[in-house]
């Protein structure tokens, strides 16, 4: 059985322990983009980069866990689905209601395991789900007043927009950030309890938006019960 770091040992002076989940088609750069993010976040945090379901294997002492990597069962390169005791780890992790951060492509990952989309709560869904071709957008942010958009006004970014992303059956999401296209607006950055969706970056370019380095920072700090 798994046990899961408590909350008072994160209290008691830990760096708190963030596992990234990496990998996939080049187009997504996301080990790049994890490295990146490990610089943001600074030495408050132990971040530690997998690939693929590695990650899950990583998760006994796991504060956070950040899924970036894209591992569908169509992609051009060989898909590598998870092990069972993969599955059962990472199933583990999510039902004990411990954080999860989800990054753009990754909601697609493991379509064979349909599991996996109910516990990460988002969910590309082919021939509903789809993203806008790569260009410029205005992102509005929504007033919620809630920690993940603390400080982060509009902002401008370059990137490819995912739109009808499906939400799993249940769950209570609201909006934070949207952006418009072809007369819709579409939900950029979305919450649930212990959950995030960050939908902006497709590549190095689109995280040189500004605003996103403020996004990621509050959604670890977030999710983490840090301030």
């Amino acid at each position: 059985m798994l046990r899961f770091r408590s909350a008072a040992g994160q209290r008691g002076g830990m760096n708190q322990r963030i596992v990234f989940h990496v990998g996939g088609p080049s187009m997504h750069p996301t080990d790049a983009q994890a490295g990146l993010i490990r610089k943001w976040l600074g030495k408050e945090y132990d971040c530690t980069i997998c690939e693929g379901g590695m990650a899950f294997e990583r998760l006994a002492d796991c504060d956070l866990l950040v899924l970036m990597g894209l591992y569908w069962t169509k992609s051009h390169i060989a898909y590598r689905p998870l092990t069972e005791e993969q599955r059962r780890a990472f199933g583990a992790y999510a039902a004990a209601g411990r954080p999860i951060l989800v990054h753009h492509a990754a909601i697609i990952s493991y379509d064979d395991w349909p599991r996996f989309a109910e516990l990460v709560g988002f969910q590309w869904v082919w021939r509903k789900t789809n993203h806008a071709p790569y260009a410029d957008f205005k992102v509005t942010v929504v007033p919620t007043g809630h920690p993940i958009v603390a400080g982060v006004a509009d902002y401008q970014i370059r990137d490819e927009l995912y739109y009808d992303v499906q939400i799993a059956k249940g769950w209570n999401v609201t909006v934070h950030a949207e952006a418009e296209w072809q007369g819709r607006k579409h939900p950029l950055i979305l919450t649930a309890p212990r959950r995030v969706y960050l939908a902006n970056g497709h590549n190095m370019e689109a995280f040189e938006c500004p605003a996103l380095k403020q996004i990621w920072i509050n959604a670890v700090r977030w999710l983490t019960g840090g301030k």
